[in-house]
């Protein structure tokens, strides 16, 4: 996110939250005029909806269930991918870090190999392969 996207987000937070302050010193002044307390219902605030998100697609699914840690005689894993037409290779010895980048499939980004590599940079073993 850029840093003026991020100023902008900050500043409509701040309007935000004092328009919640403002909520609040009405609802007192109102209880004032009762008297007591009014029980006031908090509306339905579009922050609380909850957004569903979509199911992984099946290839990352697939791939994601083929993952596994790197066993002894292993050192890291070789991920060969496709990112906006473009063909991209990196070593990544984190398993988090894999499951990550098959998270962020998607029309831009297609893993095509994931392999693991024994320290004299050797594939030990093909965990994805598309065709």
């Amino acid at each position: 996110m850029s840093a003026d996207s991020q100023i902008r987000i900050n500043a409509l937070l701040l309007e935000r939250e004092g328009l919640f302050v403002r909520i609040h010193e009405i609802e007192r002044a109102a209880s004032a005029l009762l008297g007591e307390p009014y029980p006031f219902t908090r509306p339905a605030l579009p922050s609380d909806q909850r957004v569903k998100r979509k199911a992984p697609a099946r290839g990352a699914q697939a791939a994601k269930d083929k993952l596994r840690k790197l066993e002894p005689d292993e050192v890291a894993y070789r991920v060969t991918y496709l990112q906006q037409g473009q063909t991209r290779i990196e070593t990544h010895d984190s398993l988090d870090a894999l499951r990550t980048l098959l998270a962020a499939q998607g029309a831009q980004l297609q893993v095509q190999t994931i392999e693991t590599l024994a320290a004299t940079g050797a594939v030990k073993a093909v965990l994805q392969s598309s065709p």
